[in-house]
């Protein structure tokens, strides 16, 4: 697993190191063969020109990677040249060159669009960390051009996308079933996607008529979830106020996903398991016997070979459950669907009107790295975070989660302290700090459920809705897949 990591991370960054070609712009001959002799031995290409009419007709025609010019030139300017080159939407990294004291015109410059600027006379060790910086900066952006048409093209089935051989196995799996109507059982850690694949398979379907009908077993009890599956007749318990189709009825003729199958209680997994095996049940307070024809797609993120033998799941089920397995690798064992997915959820999250944000390198380079316990559903937290909060229009480290930037917070004080307060105002702090936590995971855990988020809690409901609001904790991202 480290080994592929490694390697998939050695494969995104080849594109750091392709040969580039550099395009000058000044009208000082001996600057400009400075420049070539300073460059041209890190295998670069160097093109020069006079002015910036010239530079514009160069990079109509040629592909460069980056573009060095003075600000100060005959005719058209150096900062003309960069709003034209802005206009125009020509893809090239800017680094602009001026006289000491000069920097309220790099301000300017780089406003514009100038990516960095070099200060005259130009010093060799600061030209090639400078140069570094751009190239690495232009291979992002043309990684993010090239796996946006690759998403359009290649990449993208039934909306999860992937470029990993293991996940296009499964997606050729899934093409394959379409059109059985055999149980599907999806195992993988949480956030890998697995009601995604539930819904591929649904509507990969040749034979589709019904709808796709999910339920998730663990956020709710084990009273309700019955009721939940099963539907119920009016007057079977105090609040049967009318008669209620379940989950199984409303899937007839589609496909009922069963999400957290394995948390299910040993009671339940024997209705469950008579369902599977009749396609029939009944609702509770009813003795008419329902009918069904329906798929089931069951998926957990438990290991259900070991939940059998240690003997807390039925192996009869099990068995009747695990007909055709697809087990979804964890996000740190494809490292080379994270570029793919921050492109997709950078475009899924960029403000109305305004193009998407940019990574910048240092900060590609921690989430590449970064191991991603919380899978694709955490990465899509941490983007869209990041996403909504950055000011300008590149993403630094500072927008990531500290856990992310690999900053351990067992390094740094939790808090810091004051003799002007009292001891129990710092264990209010505290006790704030790790409710707070607690309620966030627990909310994860429930998929956003309060009710469920409450008993895991061993709280009241309106407690932890109390909390959750003065917390100011928000649901929405947990009651995703």
């Amino acid at each position: 697993m480290h080994d592929s990591s490694h390697i998939g991370n050695r494969r995104v960054k080849e594109h750091f190191i392709m040969l580039r070609k550099v395009l000058i712009v000044d009208d000082d001959p001996h600057l400009t063969n400075q420049y070539r002799r300073l460059l041209e031995g890190d295998g670069l290409s160097i093109d020069t020109v006079t002015n910036a009419q010239e530079a514009l007709t160069a990079l109509s025609t040629t592909e460069y990677s980056v573009m060095i010019t003075d600000l100060r030139m005959p005719g058209m300017g150096g900062m003309d040249l960069i709003r034209e080159v802005a206009q125009r939407r020509l893809m090239v990294t800017t680094i602009v060159t001026t006289a000491f004291g000069s920097i309220d015109r790099v301000v300017e410059a780089m406003r514009l669009g100038a990516y960095d600027f070099l200060t005259k006379p130009i010093d060799p060790t600061n030209l090639k960390l400078v140069m570094d910086r751009a190239f690495r900066q232009r291979a992002l952006h043309d990684e993010v051009l090239r796996l946006r048409q690759q998403l359009k093209e290649t990449y993208s089935f039934n909306n999860i996308i992937s470029r990993s051989p293991r996940m296009h196995e499964i997606f050729e799996l899934v093409r394959h079933i379409s059109g059985t109507k055999s149980t599907v059982l999806v195992e993988g850690e949480t956030g890998t996607g697995k009601e995604l694949i539930a819904k591929a398979v649904h509507y990969s379907s040749e034979n589709r008529e019904g709808s796709l009908v999910a339920v998730n077993c663990a956020a709710l009890p084990e009273n309700l979830l019955e009721s939940e599956l099963f539907g119920h007749e009016r007057g079977a318990f105090t609040s049967a106020e009318a008669r209620r189709k379940g989950r199984f009825e409303l899937a007839n003729k589609g496909t009922i996903f069963l999400d957290e199958i394995g948390d299910v209680s040993a009671a339940m997994q024997a209705k469950l398991l008579r369902v599977l095996q009749e396609r029939r049940f009944e609702r509770i307070g009813g003795h008419e016997s329902i009918e069904v024809d329906v798929r089931v797609v069951a998926a957990t993120n438990k290991n259900l070979d070991k939940e059998v033998a240690e003997g807390r799941f039925r192996e009869d089920l099990y068995y009747r459950l695990n007909v055709i397995k697809i087990d979804l690798p964890p996000l740190r064992e494809r490292p080379e669907d994270i570029p793919l997915l921050i492109t997709h959820f950078l475009t899924k999250y960029a403000r109305a009107n305004e193009p998407p944000k940019k990574v910048a390198p240092e900060t590609m380079d921690r989430l590449l790295a970064y191991r991603w316990p919380g899978n694709v559903r955490e990465l899509e937290n941490a983007i869209e975070r990041a996403a909504v909060t950055t000011v300008g229009d590149t993403i630094g480290l500072d927008r990531l989660p500290s856990k992310v930037t690999g900053m351990p917070v067992g390094e740094r004080p939790r808090f810091e302290i004051d003799l002007k307060h009292s001891l129990p105002f710092y264990l209010k702090e505290a006790t704030e700090q790790i409710e707070k936590q607690y309620i966030t995971q627990a909310l994860e855990k429930s998929r956003g459920n309060v009710g469920r988020c409450a008993e895991l809690c061993g709280l009241s409901r309106r407690s932890v809705s109390g909390k959750i609001s003065q917390y100011e904790i928000d649901k929405y991202p947990f009651k995703t897949t």
